[in-house]
This record gives C-alpha cells, structure tokens and sequence, in this order.
C-alpha cells in the first residue's frame, strides 16, 4: 500500500484551501457592495468554486489506491 498519497492530499488540501479563502477575501473588498446581485452570484460562485479541484484530488486518490 502507498499511503503516501493520503499524506500528500492531507498537507496540500490545507494551505491550498486557506490561500483559496485568502485570494476569495482580497476579491470580496472589490466585488462586494456593488448591486445584491452581484453579491449573490460572487457568493454562490466563490462558496462553490472549490469543489471540482478537490474532486479531481479525491478521484486522484481513489483512482491510485483501488489499484
């Protein structure tokens, strides 16, 4: 078995997630107070933005330790 693949996933998702909330914030001070609208759909589409790249890093990881 390589568990190094869970180690991995485990030490990259974290930093990688704070740096996606960091980078989301700094757009927030831009975007944000324009129209409700426009605070709306920023909204739906940052909250959700990070969902396929961890798909793709779970399926990565399921691929490789079905093997």
């Amino acid at each position: 078995m390589k568990r190094w693949r869970h180690l991995v996933v485990a030490i990259g998702t974290v930093p990688a997630f704070a740096l996606y909330i960091g980078i989301v914030l700094i757009l927030t001070d831009y975007v944000t107070e324009i129209h409700w609208v426009i605070d709306l759909f920023f909204y739906l589409i940052a909250g959700l933005a990070w969902i396929p790249l961890s798909v793709k890093i779970i399926d990565w990881l399921a691929r490789h330790e079905s093997e």
